[in-house]
């Protein structure tokens, strides 16, 4: 379609009538013009070809028009192109029954010309603006995908491989809401006994609160790379998430925050140096059986007060013992009842897949979720972070490697 020739669909029984149409339509500037007598010719030309507009009559034999309707309506395909209902019948209840079908207008015989231009203009315009639409939401589309496929990229979908050097076991997964989503974490070795690990929650959804998160996620490994050159193995959370804190506070106009738990596992201790920015806190996973969300009152979230202060916190764990956490998008999931997930349910699940690797304990919780939410719109990212420290498993690959030699 251009805007100076866009394609007619005339359908009408009588010659006479079809004729006559396309002389007035003609008269009009309007040349791009094809023909059918019957309401069966109609679909088919439809499904063959791309019309902009079709002037339909409603009292035909075989097929009438409000057939035609319903059948343009139903199909995907057809159903946004515009249909101007015409036929001789001046019954409000005709009109109506038409309107409810999805005309576009409706059209009466004989043919009025200043009606007949009126409407079929008007008809034309509305067809070019929602076409423009579907253009702006098609390039919106294609642009979300890349963002989504970018913010896939930055966070990590391989995972340190437990070994006797690095005894920590992790896995993760980020499902937002949205086409992205606000939600971060990450997971990396920032120095030969330091283990770093971190899950975030950013205010808002969307493409904002993507951006936010990716400001966020690239802070806190700048900044762990920058001490890890001052002092290797020997970082101090607190100190960490104050610096990251005061970056995200600097030119944060739109008041944005992100909630963050950042631990510090020493691979050689199992002493874990943490600290809980406004995150829900994580569970502990014994390796004895118990589990519990440890007692972590959480602080300020980073980017609200840029001189908030930090108290790094400290956690002994066992060989064997893990850790799981995530976003509020897990326990405050809602079906179509408007049920919470829920803390307990969590807790249950827990426990049942105490003993599990990190990447099934991620994998149950995340399709949990799922089946529980169904076909509920998703209203919060789900993000999950499972990790197990094997030092004992690790010290006895060293042994066996030590034999073998």
């Amino acid at each position: 379609m251009t805007a100076h020739d866009p394609a007619f669909l005339l359908v009408d029984d009588n010659e006479d009538n079809r004729y006559t149409l396309m002389r007035r339509l003609g008269r009009e500037g309007y040349n791009n013009l094809a023909v059918a007598a019957t309401g069966r010719d109609a679909l088919a030309k439809m499904r063959q070809q791309r019309f902009d507009i079709v002037l339909l009559d409603i009292m035909m034999p075989d097929m009438n028009g409000y057939e035609v309707l319903e059948q343009v309506k139903s199909d995907p395909a057809l159903r946004d192109i515009p249909i101007i209902m015409i036929s001789a019948l001046d019954e409000v209840d005709s009109v109506i029954r038409c309107i409810e079908l999805g005309a576009e207008d409706y059209l009466g015989k004989p043919f009025n010309p200043t009606l007949l231009r009126a409407r079929v203009g008007a008809s034309l315009e509305k067809k070019r603006l929602r076409d423009e639409v579907r253009r702006n939401l098609e390039r919106l589309e294609e642009e979300l995908d890349s963002a989504r496929a970018l913010q896939a990229a930055m966070l990590p979908r391989e995972f340190p491989v437990c070994s006797p050097s690095q005894p920590v076991a992790v896995h993760a997964l980020m499902q937002p809401a949205r086409e992205v989503g606000g939600d971060l974490y990450d997971c990396f070795y920032a120095g030969e006994r330091t283990f770093c690990f971190l899950v975030g929650d950013v205010s808002g959804k969307g493409a904002a609160a993507a951006m936010f998160m990716a400001r966020a996620r690239s802070l806190v490994r700048i900044t762990v790379n920058l001490w890890r050159e001052w002092r290797p193995d020997d970082i101090d959370a607190g100190a960490l998430m104050e610096a990251v804190n005061r970056e995200l506070c600097q030119n944060n106009d739109d008041r944005m925050f992100v909630t963050v738990f950042l631990g510090l596992i020493d691979t050689r201790t199992g002493l874990v140096s943490f600290v809980n920015a406004g995150h829900p806190p994580p569970y502990l996973l014994a390796a004895t059986g118990d589990t519990r969300q440890l007692e972590a009152q959480p602080a300020m979230p980073l980017g609200v007060r840029r001189r908030a202060r930090y108290q790094t916190r400290t956690l002994a764990i066992r060989p064997g013992d893990a850790l799981f956490v995530c976003s509020d998008g897990v326990f405050e999931a809602l079906n179509d009842e408007g049920d919470l997930f829920s803390i307990e349910r969590l807790s249950r699940l827990l426990r049942e897949v105490k003993a599990a690797e990190p990447p099934e304990m991620v994998r149950v919780i995340k399709e949990s979720v799922d089946a529980f939410t169904g076909s509920a719109p998703r209203a919060d990212d789900v993000t999950a972070l499972a990790l197990r420290w094997r030092p004992a498993e690790a010290a006895a690959e060293r042994s066996i490697a030590w034999a073998c030699a």
